[in-house]
């Protein structure tokens, strides 16, 4: 065999290092992937999904920065040409080696997102509720409905499959991915076209910042929601019979929101509950929300219909929650749920503990 081409053993030591490591985390990636619970497992279609969700929002914040870029390098004819080529991939494959994107927070959104297109697509109705709120007599409902309707618009493409924008992720999520992306293009203006380093800095920090303060999540759909349910409780109109009436029309995103609302909770907040692998957690917020046994069985079946919505616990999981429901009061739920209206960070800390604690005695 030639050894043409053949370098110094430091190149040859350093391929062995990516080999191993490029081998061990393929592996580490699969045992984690084997050793979940079932009912923390995601399915393929959710997998597939979400991936793709994530790739598009990607492409779609790349796109705007290479647009933006663009008009800065008009006199550099080979800069200007690779920003504009739409089949060139730039940030995504470098983010991707990088594996930047494995980030739990834009995991936690996109999950987010395939359950609220899963839940539509089983339940999905004539807009009737959203329809007599845009025709009420209270123009701020009416107004907050519309806005509503036409942010859920944005949520899907020509062919009814979901979709997310800028503003259906929270401030500062959004504005970790913009630099992420910022850097992948300094990356490869800098070491593919030898753009010094500090007018790549200056171009892209000026084209990023100006995709951060065009972002405004007051307009996203999770946001509007919030606001619609809050009006409709202070008026009295946020029941458990709405709330049901609401999930029956597979408004998923609004039921949140009422939800979080009547148990004085933030969206993110209430989503996170909802999610219990074991499914104590929308017992416990119907609850502590003081919803009728009634109205509570109900929308715990619809949670449970055609498969469960939170990847929760299998056979009867709604007699199990209802179960649950009666054997709480309001003040132990109330007692529960107030971490989740404490500060996120002293969360954050609980749950990195306890996991650190259950591993440990695990080992042990």
């Amino acid at each position: 065999m030639s050894d043409r081409g053949l370098k110094q053993p430091e190149p040859m030591g350093d391929a062995a290092r990516l080999l191993l490591a490029a081998a061990r985390e393929r592996f580490s990636v699969a045992a984690t992937d084997i050793l979940l619970p079932e009912q923390s497992r995601l399915t393929e279609w959710q997998r597939l999904t979400a991936s793709a969700l994530l790739l598009r929002l990607v492409r779609s914040i790349e796109d705007d920065l290479r647009a933006r870029l663009a008009g800065q390098f008009r006199d550099n004819e080979a800069i200007y040409a690779a920003l504009g080529a739409t089949r060139l991939e730039i940030a995504l494959p470098l983010l991707e080696r990088a594996q930047v994107l494995r980030d739990a927070e834009i995991g936690t959104i996109l999950v987010r997102r395939v359950e609220e297109h899963r839940f539509w697509k089983e339940h999905a109705r004539a807009d009737e509720y959203l329809s007599e709120l845009i025709r009420d007599d209270d123009d701020g409902i009416a107004a907050e409905a519309m806005t509503l309707l036409i942010a859920r618009s944005r949520r899907f493409d020509r062919f009814q499959e979901p979709v997310m924008g800028h503003t259906d992720l929270p401030a500062e999520l959004q504005h970790r991915l913009v630099w992420m992306i910022a850097a992948a293009l300094r990356q490869y203006l800098v070491q593919q076209h030898k753009l010094p380093s500090g007018q790549a800095d200056a171009a892209i920090s000026a084209a990023a910042g100006d995709v951060i303060a065009g972002h405004d999540e007051s307009h996203g759909l999770e946001a509007t929601a919030m606001r619609l349910a809050r009006r409709l409780h202070q008026a009295g109109r946020l029941e458990g019979t709405d709330l049901s009436r609401i999930l029956e029309e597979g408004q998923l995103p609004l039921f949140v929101a009422g939800l979080a609302v009547r148990c004085g909770l933030d969206y993110a907040s209430a989503w996170e509950i909802l999610s219990d692998p074991h499914g104590r957690g929308s017992a416990l917020m119907l609850r502590s929300g003081n919803i009728p046994r009634d109205s509570a069985a109900w929308i715990l079946l619809l949670l449970n219909s055609r498969g469960k919505l939170f990847s929760g616990a299998e056979g009867d999981a709604a007699a199990a929650q209802l179960d649950l429901f009666d054997g709480t009061g309001q003040p132990a739920a109330e007692d529960v749920l107030h971490l989740w209206r404490v500060d996120p960070g002293y969360r954050a800390a609980i749950t990195r503990l306890s996991t650190r604690s259950r591993s440990g005695s695990e080992a042990a």
